[in-house]
């Protein structure tokens, strides 16, 4: 019977969830030699080809896929005795590793992270913008703890057995015109009175835009779309500048920007954006994941926030 070395195999499943010798190394701190080094060693024990070369990179072998499922049992394993002992130490201590999307980390994660220091002082919060496609990569690499992310119909978070999910918040997006537009003295408006617009949108890739086309797929046209931006305040700079209109989430306004722009309500048919957090289900137990959690949660229920004024006046959903 062969011996495993236990620690070779959390090598090897770095490997599989970083997909390249070069990115395991920087995930693990290695060298790309070590890690080659450890990947041949594993080889020997168990007596088989794990990895193969397939054109420049290499793919993992029939043993390879088998060890590796094995690999990520013990890697849960291990989570779940760290939370075991961390919760056993009593209190909450240590550091909370969270990925949020910009305007998530402005309303959300930020006061969050205030609350955090007066219910667990001994949390040392670590934020990183990340998208949503990004953040989950993260999250399963162990490089973050928890993200705050967009829940789209092929997010890639979805249906994984990996990751749990905590819904935040769902909001509507609302329509941005210039002061001068014909229609900014309407009370509300319609996707479809804005079919022969110029549109800002974000980039391909973006939920958001993903999002927005959809809505408009469904009444049945697709926008004209003139510029192209990720950053809503220079899309509300260039709408300020009769450049053309776009749809904007109502936690990424501020009373400030109808002095540049007209914020009208979507009627019907629009995007709706959904908010959620997650975290790896062998982590979801360790405390100091469910203070950065309940923080988080507790921001978003908060009636009487000043902060979340935006994120007040949404629909919100409980967390199961």
């Amino acid at each position: 019977m062969p011996t495993i070395d236990p620690r070779r195999l959390l090598v090897l499943r770095a490997f599989v969830l970083s997909d390249s010798v070069t990115a395991t190394a920087a995930a693990l701190h290695l060298t790309p030699s070590a890690v080659s080094q450890q990947l041949a060693a594993l080889e020997r024990e168990v007596g088989h080809a794990l990895v193969v070369r397939t054109g420049r990179k290499l793919a993992l072998t029939p043993a390879g896929r088998i060890l590796a499922g094995h690999a990520e049992e013990i890697s849960s394993r291990l989570k779940i005795a760290e939370a075991d002992l961390a919760a056993h130490a009593g209190g909450v201590l240590g550091q909370l590793r969270i990925g949020a999307f910009p305007t998530a980390i402005s309303w959300l994660v930020a006061p969050a992270i205030v609350e955090l220091r007066r219910q667990a002082p001994g949390v040392d919060v670590t934020v990183v913008d990340a998208e949503a496609h990004m953040s989950h990569r993260m999250l399963m690499r162990g490089d973050i703890d928890v993200t705050v992310s967009l829940e789209y119909e092929s997010g890639p978070e979805r249906d994984s057995p990996d990751i749990v999910k905590f819904p935040l918040y769902i909001e509507r997006f609302k329509a941005v015109l210039p002061h001068a537009h014909p229609l900014a003295g309407e009370e509300g408006i319609g996707l479809t009175q804005l079919t022969e617009e110029g549109w800002i949108m974000p980039s391909p890739g973006n939920p958001c835009r993903t999002m927005v086309l959809q809505a408009c797929a469904e009444l049945g046209f697709h926008p004209p779309i003139s510029h192209v931006s990720d950053d809503y305040r220079a899309a509300l700079a260039l709408v300020a500048a009769e450049a053309g209109i776009c749809l904007v989430p109502e936690s990424a306004l501020s009373a400030r920007d109808a002095d540049w722009v007209t914020i009208l309500p979507t009627r019907g048919i629009a995007p709706l954006r959904k908010v959620i957090m997650t975290t790896r289900r062998d982590n979801q137990g360790h405390p100091v994941v469910r203070a950065g959690l309940e923080a988080m949660r507790a921001a978003v229920a908060d009636p009487d926030s000043e902060t979340y004024g935006p994120l007040a006046r949404s629909d919100t959903f409980s967390v199961e």
